[in-house]
């Protein structure tokens, strides 16, 4: 499953993802690599826009250049998987892996990332983040597509519209508490973190958005947004499940985090 790594939703729905960052990794010639020196525009692209905040320079150049850092810790790793940028948790996420040996968790949401030493804890928070981001994601599609509808008829009256925002004081809504849909073509793929041999017998739930085709456009290029539709899938080196309710992955994760 390959996931969206960065999305900046302002209007015109600009969107830096995976895909984005792939271009700035070399291609073509396996003796060349990414080099803070040579490439100090593109690391600081990175740093400021696509990797989470507190990832130092040395740790997104080893990245870039397809090695893991041996002390980045799991739950560390998980916030690239999980999407998470500068701005965005585009796939809030639990996970439950191994800690000396104890099972541990870890939440990746918007507005706040949680360690956990108990699963009902864990999976409360887990829950009452998920459905914080969902019901703001939802509304803010609705203010979104209401602006765009109310933008199109101004227009189609003959109004500019640069007159349109300067009318508003240059005020448009944005989508800030985004769930993203997957993209094949991402970089980091959340069955990749199960790979490692410090997360083989880790399970996740992630949170993807699933919605209808795009509508054509209202007018011009501006397409209103497609109604969210919220999956959660239970997954695991083994396993990726969809669940259509939040609760129903919380169960099936409940069942599975039980440690070995």
């Amino acid at each position: 499953m390959r996931l969206i790594i960065a999305c900046g939703f302002v209007f015109g729905f600009l969107c830096l993802s995976a895909r984005d960052a792939d271009s700035l990794h070399p291609r073509g010639d396996d003796t060349q690599t990414f080099s803070a020196k040579d490439r100090q525009a593109d690391l600081a692209r990175l740093r400021n826009f696509v990797y989470p905040q507190g990832y130092s320079d040395e740790t997104i150049v080893s990245l870039e250049n397809d090695k893991v850092p041996d002390g980045l810790p799991v739950e560390e790793y998980a916030r690239l998987h999980c999407g998470e940028s500068t701005r965005f948790v585009l796939h809030p996420c639990i996970l439950r892996y191994a800690q000396k040996g104890r099972a541990a968790y870890y939440v990746i949401a918007q507005d706040g990332n949680r360690r956990f030493t108990d699963l009902k804890s864990a999976a409360a928070y887990y829950r009452d983040r998920v459905s914080d981001t969902t019901a703001h994601f939802e509304m803010e599609v609705s203010v979104m597509n209401m602006f765009i509808d109310e933008f199109c008829a101004q227009i189609a009256a003959g109004a500019r519209p640069r007159d349109i925002l300067e009318a508003r004081g240059g005020d448009r809504p944005r989508i800030n508490h985004p769930i993203a849909p997957t993209d094949p073509t991402a970089k980091y793929q959340f069955s990749t973190l199960f790979s490692s041999d410090k997360c083989a017998d880790c399970v996740g739930i992630i949170a993807v958005n699933q919605p209808m085709e795009a509508p054509p456009p209202t007018c011009g290029a501006l397409r209103k947004q497609s109604v969210p539709h919220l999956a959660y899938f239970v997954v695991s080196r083994t396993l990726s499940k969809g669940h259509r309710s939040l609760d129903d992955s919380i169960d099936e994760f409940t069942r599975l985090a039980v440690m070995p």
